[in-house]
């Protein structure tokens, strides 16, 4: 986070993870699973950087935010079974990747917009 802001970072990593995951639906085959295989390298460190993001002014409100933003992981126990449902009535996956798709495109609105709406300052190069 030293030579990039970490809002840019989160929000360019969550967009090529819109374009991989895209193109992993439009082709389900091994280039597509290829790119499904790349989304993890972003992935990883994606986490940490909305952690990081959410938790910047909050002063006092430090641990209490810290465990609301832990235990919106639960969200992956509501979006798998979701895409279950879409994968059995399309008897196929591809169609099913939409949930995660749209997933990327609100963590890149977050990035490029709501965190500096909430004021977080870009502290690269500090």
């Amino acid at each position: 986070m030293r030579f990039t802001a970490p809002a840019k970072l989160l929000g360019s990593y969550a967009t090529v993870n819109v374009g991989l995951v895209g193109f992993a639906m439009m082709r389900p085959s091994w280039a597509g699973l290829w790119a499904l295989f790349a989304t993890s390298f972003f992935m990883s460190l994606m986490f940490p950087t909305i952690f990081a993001l959410g938790l910047k002014g909050l002063g006092p409100n430090t641990k209490f935010g810290g465990s609301l933003i832990v235990m919106a992981i639960v969200g992956g126990a509501i979006l798998t079974p979701l895409m279950g449902l879409i994968a059995e009535s399309r008897h196929t996956i591809a169609p099913a990747y939409i949930v995660p798709l749209a997933a990327c495109v609100v963590i890149a609105g977050y990035a490029f917009l709501g965190a500096q709406a909430r004021g977080v300052a870009d502290t690269a190069g500090q």
